[in-house]
């Protein structure tokens, strides 16, 4: 995954750090600055986006391999002032030709979080799945 960002010209101008990463599940962050905010003061939604985004393709990658985004929907909850950006992606079922995934993003603001937005992605693997555990494994066909 770490590859995958220092690999993007466009993810390392955000500056996209991977704060977790385990099979099926994956967390990034950014600093928030002011050039990625709106003129409100606040994150503009396309940051947003993209953390919602790009932690749906990781995820998903982390179980089918080389992936795309096929479509995601997102709901903008609360304003996004703060430090930092960060975003969680679960897979919450991989089939062979798509793999749907939840995304949260959150902003840190004086140490507290707030859940700003909420996306359901679709993303359609186009490799091969990278090795898991049987762990792993078992974990995803669990509800």
């Amino acid at each position: 995954m770490q590859r995958g960002a220092e690999g993007s010209a466009f993810t390392q101008w955000i500056g996209t750090r991977l704060r977790r990463f385990e099979p099926g599940k994956v967390e990034i962050e950014i600093d928030l600055r002011p050039n990625m905010t709106q003129h409100h003061g606040q994150a503009h939604g396309a940051i947003i986006g993209y953390l919602a985004d790009t932690v749906s393709a990781w995820a998903a990658a982390s179980l089918a391999g080389d992936v795309v985004t096929a479509e995601y929907k997102l709901n903008f909850l609360a304003p996004a002032r703060g430090e930092t950006l960060w975003a969680r992606g679960e897979v919450l079922r991989a089939g062979k030709r798509q793999v749907v995934v939840r995304a949260d993003v959150y902003v840190t603001q004086d140490g507290t979080d707030t859940l700003v937005a909420v996306a359901l992605a679709t993303i359609a693997p186009v490799g091969k799945a990278p090795k898991t555990t049987p762990e792993a494994s078992t974990a995803q066909e669990s509800p």
